[in-house]
């Protein structure tokens, strides 16, 4: 009886004792293995790699450097890296019976891949077997979308004729970021979850479908169009911006601290509601805090902000992805704009790919090329060719077309493509899905690791081209945006100016590993899309000032820069960006580094990294991503700002219009960025005259000295009421001479005049 229950046993254990040993075999090719290993859980039973193939004694050794991080064992028998720690049965290169086993063991604590190359060698006939173990640590990801839908969203995206509101452009960009997660998840993260968070004067309304984490499942993407969908309807987007509060309503869904969390924010005006993030994106001006931070375990934060030239707008969103592991990315109106690398850069839609790419970044999706190219109404256009790399898990195909279709017609659309790998057509591969019943998206995914009944496996090395055809649909346009899944390779970059101002320098640090080994044969390339004019310049030197509707509260500034940009062809030509490229150069261990050193005016600057790799191990690698830093002016130089004080009332009233010292105005929609370090100080009103020119009224005690500081900036100190003045005859006559058109240095020649004359007047009284 005891035997039969033993034999039952083994039986039923076979299948896991077979899935926890591997072998070597000496003298032949051994493929690869890969341990999927999830996060925080003993590795119970121990995983064991034995040799095969072997007669006795054998040498155990490492055949290649341990990952990146890892710590040898004392006794020189292997490494723990992350909480795995993998063990030979003795050192390396001491005989041992081929009866003990290689044993990996403890807890994995790091989500992320690496691997590591083992040899034995049998000692009777000196032959060996290599082989590579890829380890995948994976941590379920719960993330919650922060979406604004204020006032401001109903208004156009952008100048063009028919162009859509930005609340419908958000449903679009939603809707592709849904499906995309879907995919990626699908047979790989089980247990993934997304929430929504909507946000106008109040965290409102609640979520349909996601008010609550909903799990990642094949009705994600469908669940998600809906809901955003009811939300446009039922009310139409409305009222303030209450961006504190959308995203402190967001943190207390993510409260699972065993899972990997982040944020998506996205927002089109300044915050104008209690609680509000301060700049440094790290808390709220009620005192509490943010729980994110540039540690792991935090909530990570990304940003996507649209059409604003103001500046505390620009600095919350970019605090709040630099402080808390993020990125951030903006548009000046959600509209299309190409540089010559092909990297349709600026649309709503490619910044919730980008931010989407870099949430998941510890998971696996890397974007390998956009395109972006016109369709005439007959005839098929090649839109891309791009290589992919060995190893790759999926092949993302996201197409977006020049106007929203019905399904019939979109089924149209996913007939006239076609896709070739190395000239051969392998379409067949893609499966196609899409969200809604009415839209301009059609996603296809290529599974690498599946395949259409009764075909083989397709291997995706290789070089890859697509091509599109209208079929007379009037599509206009086509935009192809190319994802791959791939969870060996990992790119980070890392700015080390992380608060540019203008004629800063702009360092940039991008690290590059293949399971966690460096990658150093990289061509790596940052082109840095600088924006053609000053914005804050144009905009206060152009008279074509507006009266303010009130729409969100939104500042005249900001209601100026809106008018001109939807009217005024001339005003947006001025902002055409011009591509700066910086070569980075590998210094050490896969780190590439160099600098920019070209911030010659305020605003917003796009990022767009190049990678390619062409190697034996990798093959042919390429991947771009981008994000969005933003500039702020330098210095304000109050002898030229006009500054004018007066006391009505018992209050401070104070104008000016602040120039910087290389002459440029700060400009319009700044009014936010004011603050006075004297807490017995108030600034009770702040009136923005759209040409750069301010009306401060300070409360309290105003005759206190304080600091008077703009977005962070200190542009003066001391009381207030002697804001602009000077005690000093030579500041006077500097004044002066500037007021009549001589620069302010001609002084010391006039002094020099002075001290000339009055030396030989003394000369000629002398007896």
């Amino acid at each position: 009886m005891f035997r039969q229950l033993f034999l039952y046993i083994l039986v039923m254990c076979l299948p896991m004792l077979a899935k926890s040993q591997e072998v070597i075999t000496v003298n032949v090719a051994n493929a690869d293995h890969t341990y999927n290993l999830p996060i925080n859980v003993a590795i119970n039973p121990q995983l064991t790699i034995g040799p095969s193939g072997t007669g006795g004694m054998v040498l155990w050794e490492f055949a290649a450097a341990f990952p990146g991080g890892a710590a040898p064992l004392g006794g020189g028998d292997g490494f723990v890296k992350d909480g795995v720690q993998v063990q030979l049965p003795a050192a390396e290169n001491v005989p041992i019976s081929d009866v003990e086993k290689v044993i990996i063991s403890g807890t994995p604590t790091q989500p992320g891949s690496w691997s590591f190359s083992l040899r034995v060698t049998d000692q009777a006939t000196s032959t060996s077997g290599t082989r590579t173990f890829e380890v995948e640590v994976t941590q379920s990801l719960d993330l919650v979308i922060v979406l604004d839908r204020s006032g401001s969203m109903l208004s156009p995206t952008s100048a063009n004729p028919g162009a859509p509101s930005r609340w419908n452009a958000l449903k679009e960009a939603v809707g592709g970021f849904a499906n995309l997660y879907q995919q990626v998840t699908v047979n790989r993260n089980a247990s993934n979850r997304l929430g929504i968070t909507y946000f106008a004067t109040t965290p409102a309304p609640a979520s349909v479908c996601c008010n609550t984490l909903k799990l990642v499942d094949a009705t994600l993407a469908t669940s998600v169009g809906t809901d955003i969908d009811n939300v446009a309807v039922t009310p139409v987007p409305a009222g303030m911006t209450a961006l504190g509060a959308g995203i402190k309503s967001a943190t207390t869904v993510l409260s699972d601290a065993t899972k990997a969390r982040s944020i998506l924010v996205f927002t089109d005006g300044e915050q104008n509601q209690n609680p509000r993030v301060n700049d440094a994106g790290t808390g709220y001006n009620d005192g509490t805090t943010i729980p994110g931070g540039p540690a792991a375990g935090g909530i990570k934060i990304s940003t996507i902000g649209i059409g604003s030239p103001s500046a505390p707008f620009h600095t919350v969103l970019l605090g709040l992805a630099t402080s808390n592991r993020g990125s951030y990315n903006t548009t000046l109106d959600g509209t299309n704009f190409e540089f010559q690398g092909g990297l349709a850069s600026g649309d709503l839609s490619m910044g919730f790919m980008v931010q989407f790419v870099d949430m998941l970044s510890q998971f696996s999706p890397q974007i390998v090329t956009t395109a972006f190219k016109a369709l005439p109404s007959s005839g098929a256009v090649p839109v891309e060719t791009f290589p992919l790399n060995k190893k790759v898990d999926k092949l993302l195909l996201e197409f977006r077309v020049g106007r929203k279709l019905e399904i019939p017609q979109l089924l149209q659309v996913y007939r006239g493509i076609r896709i070739e790998k190395d000239g051969a057509d392998v379409k067949r591969y893609a499966q196609p899905t899409w969200v809604g019943n009415y839209t301009n998206t059609l996603l296809l995914t290529i599974d690498f690791k599946r395949s259409p009944e009764g075909a083989p496996l397709l291997n995706p090395a290789g070089t890859w081209s697509v091509q599109a055809a209208d079929s007379g649909m009037n599509l206009r346009s086509v935009n192809l945006n190319v994802l791959a899944d791939d969870h060996r390779m990992h790119m980070k970059r890392t700015l080390g100016n992380l608060k540019p101002k203008v004629n800063d320098k702009l360092p940039i640090t991008f690290t590059l590993d293949k399971l966690q080994l460096p990658v150093t044969d990289a061509d790596v390339k940052c082109v840095v899309l600088r924006p053609g004019e000053d914005l804050g310049d144009v905009l206060a030197r152009s008279d074509k000032n507006i009266k303010p509707d009130g729409a969100d509260s939104a500042s005249s500034g900001v209601q100026k820069y809106n008018k001109l940009w939807e009217t005024d062809s001339a005003f947006r030509a001025l902002f055409k960006p011009s591509e700066n490229i910086v070569q980075l150069t590998h210094t050490v261990g896969g780190k590439y580094e160099g600098t920019f050193d070209g911030l010659s005016v305020a605003g917003v600057y796009k990022l767009v990294y190049l990678v390619k790799v062409k190697n034996d191990t990798i093959g042919e690698f390429q991947r771009t991503f981008s994000e969005s830093v933003y500039v702020t002016f330098s210095g304000v130089d109050l002898s030229k700002s006009d500054v004018s004080t007066t006391i009505q009332n018992g209050q401070l009233v104070m104008t000016f219009r602040p120039m910087t010292s290389y002459g440029k105005y700060i400009g319009p929609a700044m009014g936010p960025g004011f603050a006075v370090s004297n807490n017995d100080i108030k600034i009770a009103g702040v009136e923005d005259h759209q040409d750069g020119r301010y009306t401060i009224t300070f409360t309290g005690a105003i005759d206190q000295p304080t600091k008077l500081t703009i977005v962070g900036q200190e542009i003066y100190s001391g009381k207030l009421e002697n804001a602009g003045k000077s005690g000093s005859f030579i500041d006077q006559i500097k004044k002066w001479l500037e007021s009549i058109g001589l620069p302010a240095w001609t002084i010391w020649i006039i002094l020099l005049l002075i001290i000339l004359l009055l030396w030989l007047m003394f000369r000629k009284k002398k007896p």
